[in-house]
């Protein structure tokens, strides 16, 4: 699955064509770190769409209407007085200029460019505008505050959510590795760790199965294997190392581990996911062996001689456990309602499963 499929890639996609159609010139800000070939997917993707469209890299550009004009070969009658007006009686109605490599370095330049452009455009009805498509990268949300009748922001912000990353990691097993019992709890800790770090998540997607449970170690080798994309991640939104995910703010879990994760946050991310997927397999493990177990417990029965039991369904796993050692139940179902026990009380006082009991086959068959 690419990533531009997914809901909120989608639908982050759809308002950009939606601003160009409407005769929008529109700013696309990210952080350094997004998700791989970010401008060119989505300029490929109005090149599908037919959408007429001219592309420039702009790093380093300070000087936008000069650039522009070389870019786009225009030659100007005069450079005296050559203007943003000129440049925009140039352009085709409906043309698309995608522009990207902009930074905080040359913002400001672009920015007031940008404003400029957004003046002129007024001038002509929205149907018949050239537009520009402006990709800014790793400058600061309180910095890209700009607006205009013929201008829109979209900030890479909150687009991910988590049933996202979580179809996307799962896919991208499926299309590797044969399909395991427990390969929905690795889809959900794999997202747990990675977050909107679709990159991150291939990376662990690739790991041993049981390399995933020893957090600390496998981040780390994460951020080791990942170096290459040379980008510094801080905790703020800029750098790529903050987000938010179904409306929570949360931290990358490489900032966490170069902090030395002092509130055990990555422990806890990993233990939610175990606990969202386990929880309910416990439960349904129990139902299941309530028949097996009616061969040897016969109720009703006292329980530790205080309490009447009526019926198998009325106890829960740990309970069922207890009466499953008290009466002659064969050591393997005894053993399997034991482990069901032990996990279910682990997980309920926010204790994480260690692999080789979070990859017990009997909690899922």
């Amino acid at each position: 699955m690419k990533w531009l499929d997914l809901p909120g890639p989608a639908r982050f996609i759809n308002q950009i064509t939606d601003h160009l159609r409407e005769g929008q010139s529109t700013v696309v800000a990210t952080p350094l770190l997004v998700l791989q070939n970010f401008e060119q997917v989505i300029s490929d993707k109005l090149n599908q769409d037919r959408w007429r469209v001219h592309r420039g890299n702009a790093e380093s550009v300070l000087d936008p209407l000069t650039w522009l004009t070389d870019q786009l070969y225009i030659e100007p009658k005069s450079w005296i007085n050559w203007s943003t007006e000129g440049l925009f009686e140039c352009l085709s109605p409906g043309q698309v200029i995608v522009i990207k490599g902009i930074t905080p370095k040359t913002w400001g330049a672009w920015r007031s460019f940008i404003k400029d452009f957004d003046i002129v455009s007024r001038r002509c009805s929205s149907d018949e505008r050239p537009v520009l498509l402006i990709f800014v990268r790793g400058v600061s949300i309180r910095h890209l505050q700009i607006d205009g009748a013929a201008l829109s922001l979209e900030v890479w912000s909150g687009v991910l959510s988590e049933l996202d990353t979580l179809t996307y990691i799962d896919q991208f097993i499926r299309r590797s590795k044969k399909a395991t019992p427990h390969h929905k709890l690795i889809v959900r800790q794999i997202a747990a760790l990675s977050l909107w770090d679709l990159e991150f998540a291939e990376f662990l997607a690739d790991q041993p199965t049981s390399d995933l449970f020893d957090v600390n170690v496998i981040v780390r080798r994460g951020q080791e294997a990942l170096r290459v994309r040379d980008c510094a991640i801080t905790g703020e939104w800029e750098d790529g190392g903050a987000d938010k995910v179904d409306e929570n703010e949360l931290i990358h879990s490489f900032v966490l581990i170069d902090s030395q994760d002092p509130t055990n946050e990555l422990n806890r991310r990993v233990w939610a996911a175990q606990a969202a997927e386990l929880l309910p397999a416990i439960e349904i493990r129990r139902r299941a062996s309530l028949d097996s177990l009616r061969r040897y417990i016969t109720c009703p029965f006292w329980l530790d001689g205080q309490r009447k039991v009526t019926s198998l369904e009325e106890l829960e796993i740990g309970t069922l456990a207890f009466a499953a050692h008290h009466h002659k139940v064969p050591k393997e179902l005894r053993d399997k309602v034991q482990l069901l026990a032990d996990c279910r009380n682990s997980l309920a006082h926010l204790k994480a499963l260690n692999a080789t009991t979070a990859l017990d086959r009997r909690l899922y068959e």
